[in-house]
């Protein structure tokens, strides 16, 4: 028994060692995340699944954005507002509490950033509304992530903000 606590003790902090740390490169805030348009299944846990959509798409920028802010800088990612793809509609009847998607209800993604250098002189700062009108034709995306369609939209924003500030000497 003393053996098994032992090996219970020493598996736990072989993984807490192996555990991803948050880059300190990138940080990102949900501005009062409550008032969010959409961004949780209303009928599948209401909060619990908000909380859930919001700690995946944390990690997804912070996972993503690091790979493109140079060492030494830091993004700092601010988002005002989340609306998901899709939308419910009622009068459906008994599919009303589906989430159908369609181009007329693009994802949308509200954001304020400031990147920095290592100097802590602001190289970029702005304000963006992101959106995806063309949804439904992008290829690749996993049908079994139910944030696909956001973080498609954040790979377009995050490639085209840091790419260009890496490429004129960031």
């Amino acid at each position: 028994m003393k053996a098994l606590a032992v090996l219970i003790l020493a598996l736990g902090a072989t993984t807490a060692l192996a555990a991803p740390t948050a880059d300190a490169r990138v940080e990102v805030v949900f501005v009062q995340p409550e008032k969010f348009r959409d961004i949780g299944d209303r009928y599948a846990g209401g909060g619990s699944a908000r909380d859930s959509h919001l700690r995946d798409l944390d990690r997804y920028i912070q996972s993503r954005a690091a790979r493109l802010v140079p060492e030494g800088q830091r993004l700092v990612v601010s988002v005002t507002d989340i609306d998901m793809a899709g939308a419910f509609e009622p009068w459906r009847g008994r599919s009303g509490d589906t989430r159908i998607v369609r181009d007329v209800y693009p994802p949308r993604i509200d954001l304020a950033f400031t990147l920095t250098g290592a100097d802590g002189a602001v190289l970029k700062r702005g304000e963006r509304k992101l959106r995806d009108p063309a949804l439904l034709g992008r290829p690749g995306l996993s049908p079994s992530d139910p944030l696909r369609y956001e973080k498609a939209l954040l790979d377009d924003w995050l490639e085209r903000e840091l790419n260009r500030t890496s490429a004129a000497g960031g």
